[in-house]
């Protein structure tokens, strides 16, 4: 019975992501929602396991494995300047913001701490997807959205490591520091001379196996008939979701000698949330930061912030 839920899961999962990305949003959006569709909110026909839960942890570090083996740090050299005073303004607003206004919502401080931790981050996938479609990812300004989003999760991730063992009991199980060093491994990798064939088998494993377990299992703890009295954390949530790191990376990039029509296209570019968000959140739930209930909201506002940015990034990157 595990294995089929699992094989159901898998199955659907990637049938609901190539959906979304027919649709025009991101395959994260749909793979989220086929576990919110089979879990306890609507069809209950698959519910976590043990099994499952070593999956998707596995499903994390090869998420981040692959995510090091993408990053070409000589290229991120040319834009260090640039690239580091975005990453760095695109994590501190977030970083700022958000505990200041969770506070005020009534969250208590680690909660509030940790949601700026999470907000902080920067989807690489989904903006590689944009920058590539609309054929900026050789130029100045792809280069610089990549290497600026590479830096701000290396900060978020380290953050994050360290926010575990402090706030959450001292403590580190896998999701706590296995992906960061799954991170660096694959930057290591990257160097050797048959780093692209490693690359591709990991994605192909990752995207038929790991990665739709991850990211379907993280739909299956989102109850949506629980957040009926959190429509208001997650609005305020997803504005500035949007609003902190347009503004923190638009910032940056002025400060770089940046044009206003390329600086609003990088600071578009660095709003998508997407998996490096859910690999925190699920960091944070290991580490018991945050609880299930908690974990929805931010999960419905990485959604929300990864429609959104797609729809932001394709106008601003045509006009530069």
């Amino acid at each position: 019975m595990i294995y089929l839920s699992i094989l159901l899961l898998i199955v659907v999962t990637i049938i609901f992501g190539k959906i979304s990305v027919k649709m025009g949003f991101s395959s994260v959006v749909g793979q989220l929602l086929s576990g919110v569709v089979l879990g306890a909110s609507f069809l209950n026909v698959v519910q976590t396991s043990d099994l499952m839960h070593v999956i998707s942890e596995t499903g994390v570090c090869l998420l981040m494995l692959n995510s090091g083996l993408e990053s070409d740090l000589k290229e991120m050299r040319k834009y260090i300047k640039a690239s580091t005073r975005i990453a760095v303004l695109g994590v501190v607003v977030p970083a700022i913001v958000f505990p200041l206004i969770c506070l005020l919502l009534g969250y208590t401080l680690p909660i509030a701490l940790f949601a700026g931790v999470v907000f902080s981050a920067t989807s690489i996938s989904i903006t590689l997807a944009v920058l590539s479609e609309q054929k900026q990812l050789a130029t100045p300004m792809g280069a610089i959205i990549i290497s600026a989003a590479v830096l701000d999760d290396i900060i978020a991730l380290a953050a994050v490591t360290l926010f575990s063992i402090v706030i959450g009991g001292g403590t580190l199980g896998i999701s706590s520091l296995l992906p960061l060093i799954a991170f660096a491994v694959g930057i290591l990798l990257r160097k050797l001379s048959f780093s692209a064939f490693i690359g591709k088998g990991t994605t192909r494993i990752g995207q038929w196996l790991f990665y739709p377990v991850f990211f379907g299992s993280i739909g299956l703890t989102i109850t949506v008939q629980g957040l009926g009295d959190k429509i208001l954390p997650i609005i305020i949530f997803s504005l500035l979701a949007v609003i902190t790191k347009f503004v923190g990376s638009s910032i940056g990039a002025r400060l770089s000698g940046l044009s206003r029509r390329v600086a609003y296209a990088i600071g578009a570019g660095m709003i998508s949330r997407g998996e490096m968000a859910l690999v925190i959140i699920q960091i944070g739930l290991s580490s018991h930061i945050i609880n299930s209930a908690t974990s929805s909201e931010f999960i419905v506002t990485v959604i929300i912030s990864t429609i959104v940015a797609p729809l932001m990034m394709k106008p601003l990157f045509a006009k530069v």
